[in-house]
């Protein structure tokens, strides 16, 4: 009787036992161990009469069943024994040895697949309820939604909500051409826009007031019927100024792994004609200019990431049909890049230290007045971290600025999400 051992040990180093005695050695996880693989996976025995050919007699990865696996290789196990234990049974030392490696073997696959099984039915169970909930929603959601559903818990106890938040209707209030003179910062405008609104007199609701670039003005209101009533006043007219709607945030998405030395021409070109290209009715040209590169971040190990300002279709379609992107030679990993900006300086978001018009730092340990690199209390064992932010907006700030728990900080990165154009 000859003996061929090929099944995988589950401990890692597989052993295997050829005609002639001679053991080889590969290296294989318990994972390795599939379906696909089960065809070579043979005891071949040439006394048993074709009884014990393989381990499973099906090929389809569809119909494979780990059950039956189970239930096959115990019945190989108890046949073996029969044989190590028959003593009239003409068997040599070596190939006793054998059968007995095939037994501790088979007995590991028993254990592992068992375990499998276990973990398909409960991923089964799972997904069911998943699919349940789904069909009960009557509304789909977003997928600017879904971002949202996955920010961190709030640290202080609100109400929970069933209705996705939306962002308020809002308007920006430029200088017209003839008084940019005139109004050359935000500050002017603003001091402007207030003087010809009054919102107790016209009845407005404002729920926000922000400055933004180019001497622009946010002004946010409750509703849209605020909104085509703020567009009608003459008085904004009159001042010099002009109401413009919001286009709103482009997609970001941080690609990983891109070979260090790549331009960003060279960059753009791979990525459509190797990813986008036939997929999209989208012309290479259109895409280059539509795409915008926004920051670089260089890696030790010779590569890049590289931040791309795309089109919600691009995004789209990348997110949904590619697990990785080609670059050039690199397969390169891609996320959705929802940062929040937060100035070193200040402590404050949506600008960075560069462009911070504050003169007085502000520590992020402490919220003290002083740098934060220079805190003198950060290494005393009795300190208690507060952030500025927080404490500004009067909400719990125990905390140091920058924490992944913070109130305002989640409150950013809603706002971030809501406000982009998926």
């Amino acid at each position: 009787m000859s003996v061929v051992s090929e099944l995988p040990d589950p401990g890692g180093t597989s052993e295997f036992l050829t005609p002639t005695g001679q053991r080889t050695f590969i290296e294989m996880s318990p994972t390795d161990f599939s379906p696909k693989d089960s065809s070579r996976r043979r005891i071949i025995n040439s006394d048993l009469s074709g009884n014990v050919s393989s381990t499973t007699g099906r090929d389809n990865c569809g119909e494979y069943n780990y059950c039956d696996l189970v239930s096959q290789a115990t019945d190989y196990l108890a046949k073996i024994n029969e044989l190590v234990n028959d003593q009239g049974s003409r068997m040599n030392v070596g190939n006793k040895t054998a059968i007995m490696d095939i037994t501790q073997r088979i007995t590991g696959i028993v254990s592992l697949l068992a375990i499998k099984s276990f973990s398909n039915e409960t991923k089964l169970a799972n997904f069911e309820r998943q699919m349940e909930g789904i069909a009960n929603q009557q509304t789909s959601l977003t997928y600017a939604d879904e971002l949202k559903l996955r920010l961190p818990p709030k640290s202080a106890p609100c109400p929970v909500s069933t209705e996705a938040r939306v962002p308020r209707p809002c308007v920006i209030a430029y200088p017209t051409t003839e008084r940019l003179a005139d109004y050359a910062t935000s500050s002017a405008t603003k001091q402007a826009l207030m003087k010809a609104i009054k919102p107790s007199d016209e009845d407005f609701q404002i729920v926000g007031v922000k400055k933004t670039s180019k001497a622009g003005v946010v002004l946010r209101v409750a509703n849209e019927r605020q909104l085509k009533k703020l567009e009608s006043v003459d008085a904004i007219k009159s001042v010099g100024l002009r109401l413009e709607k919001p286009k709103g945030r482009k997609p970001r998405m941080i690609v990983k792994d891109v070979p260090g030395s790549m331009e960003d021409r060279a960059f753009l070109t791979a990525l459509y004609r190797q990813n986008i290209k036939d997929e999209l009715k989208l012309s290479e040209n259109d895409f280059i200019k539509s795409t915008k590169i926004v920051r670089h971040r260089k890696l030790e190990n010779g590569r890049q990431w590289i931040g791309l300002e795309l089109e919600a279709a691009v995004r789209k379609h990348l997110a949904n049909t590619k697990d990785k992107l080609y670059i050039d030679w690199a397969t390169c990993r891609f996320i959705d890049d929802i940062e929040v900006v937060r100035c070193l300086n200040c402590q404050q978001f949506s600008h960075v230290q560069k462009f911070c018009t504050i003169k007085t730092p502000t520590c992020a340990n402490c919220a003290a007045a002083h740098e934060t690199r220079a805190c003198p209390d950060k290494d005393t064992p009795d300190f208690k971290p507060t952030c500025a932010q927080c404490k500004r907006f009067k909400k719990p700030s125990d905390h140091r600025c920058g924490s992944h728990d913070c109130a305002t900080y989640k409150l950013k990165l809603e706002q971030l999400i809501l406000n982009t154009n998926y």
